[in-house]
């Protein structure tokens, strides 16, 4: 067996100090991931992702506490099955209910198609809205909708639905995704925002619904999900123009903006002295000024909803030179997720829409 030979001087200090640099590499790597994980903590899908599994934790442990104390168990609430408790159907033509339009479901779109979507609950929609807690102790019954492509985690934009009390015991809804309706939740703009700045080609996509409003979400998250493929081969025309067209339903049921947008139940002080004070500086003295809509809009058009809106119209009405009109005021907030807020208002004003004069009673 060989003899073993003792480190010359020179090569032990050599060796030592490659130890020191390994070990102060590893310590640097480790410090980076610190750091790293910190900074991915201050985004708000891991904040509020965190912030659901506490949620968990804290129902969790007041579960067994209520438990050891001798109160009655909890109800358990099976989570729904995709596609099964909730179910979806696309269709190019209106139809009163969703038994009615499922036969004729489609899974292709071409340019300009009308698209409907109806949505069909196993028991009513209460069981399957996701209720937000507002700071002055009022609730809002909401659901989450995804615009992805076919079979990926990712989503290109999201939208959420807003129901009220009362509604909560319908068992299906319908929305026009093309052209259009107006009404509370009669329409949503999540379908025509993405075709309508989409390419020539065949793109396969899908729609998905969640009641989930934290993120990452998992496969066990959807209640429904629709695939469907949009064929642009034959290029891509008529949905662009329809972004424009679509408001214009929504508003007021019509193309003809002679008329003037369905007056909604949304009232909110800041928001109107917002407009009021906007179209002052545009040297307008309105008679009247209402919203069109029950609610704010609130959508995403990132794929982790890391930048949020939310947005509403408000309508206003005028003379000048002896002729009648009015005008539209787009309102857009952004969300401030450190302040956990909507702010940084923005309004995008349309004026000077002649109308004809209402004649003196």
């Amino acid at each position: 067996m060989p003899e073993l030979r003792p480190l010359k001087k020179e090569t032990s200090r050599w060796f030592y100090r490659e130890v020191v640099i390994v070990k102060k590499l590893v310590i640097l790597i480790l410090v980076l991931i610190g750091l790293s994980a910190a900074a991915l903590g201050q985004f708000p899908q891991m904040q509020r992702a965190e912030e659901r599994r506490q949620q968990m934790i804290r129902a969790d442990e007041e579960r067994q506490r209520a438990e050891a104390d001798g109160k009655p168990k909890q109800p358990v609430i099976t989570p729904a099955v995709m596609n099964v408790d909730v179910q979806l159907v696309l269709a190019k033509l209106e139809y009163k209910t969703f038994a009615a339009a499922k036969p004729f479901a489609t899974t292709r779109v071409a340019d300009g198609d009308p698209l409907w979507l109806y949505i069909k609950f196993n028991g009513n929609l209460g069981r399957y809205a996701h209720t937000m807690r507002n700071p002055d102790g009022s609730e809002r019954y909401v659901l989450f909708v995804e615009y992805g492509p076919q079979g990926d985690v990712t989503a290109k934009s999201h939208y959420m639905l807003e129901f009220r009390k009362d509604e909560l015991a319908m068992t299906e809804i319908k929305l026009s995704l093309s052209p259009g309706k107006a009404g509370h939740n009669n329409a949503l703009p999540i379908f025509i925002r993405n075709v309508g700045t989409s390419r020539p080609g065949l793109w396969n996509n899908e729609l998905r619904i969640t009641r989930t409003p934290g993120f990452p979400r998992s496969i066990n998250d959807y209640l429904a999900k629709a695939a469907f493929t949009c064929d642009f081969s034959r290029g891509l025309i008529k949905y662009p123009a329809m972004i424009d067209t679509f408001r214009s339903m929504v508003l007021r049921d019509t193309l003809d903006e002679t008329k003037l947008p369905l007056e909604g139940k949304f009232n909110n002080t800041l928001t109107r002295t917002a407009l009021i004070e906007m179209i002052a500086s545009e040297g307008i003295v309105p008679s009247r000024v209402y919203f069109a809509g029950d609610n704010w809009q609130e959508y995403s058009d990132l794929p982790t909803s890391v930048r949020q809106y939310r947005t509403i119209t408000g309508t206003f009405l005028y003379q000048n030179a002896g002729g009648c009109f009015y005008g539209t005021g787009e309102i857009t907030q952004t969300y401030d997720a450190m302040n956990d807020a909507f702010g940084e208002t923005n309004i995008k004003i349309r004026k000077d829409i002649a109308i004809p004069c209402t004649p003196p009673k």
